[in-house]
C-alpha cells in the first residue's frame, strides 16, 4: 500500500487565513474610485482610496500601512500621476506603482510613462483586465511557477 505524504504550510497550521495584499488607488474621479475599488476587492485584496495627491501622500507617510501596489491615475487637477509616484517613491522606494489613463494619447502619459517603460493600464478595462495586470506586477509568471512547482512538491507518494 502506497504511504501519502504531504507537507502542510506553516500558515494553515496556524488556521490562519493567507494574507491580502493592500492596493492605495489614486484617481480624482470619485465614482471612478468606487468602480476600482470593488473590482479589486471581488479579487480579494484590500484597497485603500485617495482622491488627490495630498491623501495619498499622507497614507504612505503612516507607518502602520503597509501597502503593496499604487494604481494612479496619470492626469489628475494638482498633479501629475509620474510626479506623485516619484514623491512617493522618495518616501517608499521600492513601492510599485502601476499607472492608469483614459487619455492615452497625452503628451503626459507618452513622455512620463510610455517613453519611460513604467506599468501603464489604459481605461477604459474590464475587471478581468485589471485583476490580471495587478496579480502580474505582485505576483509575476515566473514567481507563480515556482510556487506552483513547491506547491506540487507538496504532495508525495511513496
Amino acid at each position: 500500500m502506497a504511504k501519502v505524504k504531504f507537507k502542510v504550510d506553516d500558515m494553515y497550521m496556524n488556521n490562519q487565513e493567507p494574507v491580502s495584499k493592500t492596493i492605495l488607488v489614486v484617481d480624482d474621479d470619485l465614482s471612478v474610485l468606487s468602480v476600482i475599488k470593488c473590482m479589486l476587492e471581488c479579487g480579494d485584496y484590500n484597497v485603500l482610496i485617495a482622491h488627490s495627491a495630498e491623501s495619498a501622500i499622507r497614507m504612505v507617510e503612516r507607518d502602520d500601512l503597509a501597502i503593496d501596489l499604487m494604481l494612479i491615475d496619470v492626469l489628475m487637477p494638482e498633479i501629475t500621476g509620474p510626479d506623485l509616484a516619484e514623491r512617493i517613491q522618495a518616501i517608499r522606494p521600492h513601492q510599485k506603482v502601476l499607472f492608469m489613463s483614459g487619455c492615452t494619447e497625452s503628451e503626459v502619459v507618452r513622455v512620463k510613462v510610455l517613453d519611460r517603460a513604467l506599468g501603464f493600464l489604459p481605461k477604459p478595462f474590464t475587471s478581468d483586465g485589471l485583476l490580471e495586470r495587478v496579480q502580474n506586477i505582485l505576483d509575476p509568471p515566473v514567481q507563480r511557477a515556482a510556487a506552483a512547482s513547491a506547491q506540487s512538491q507538496m504532495w508525495r507518494v511513496e
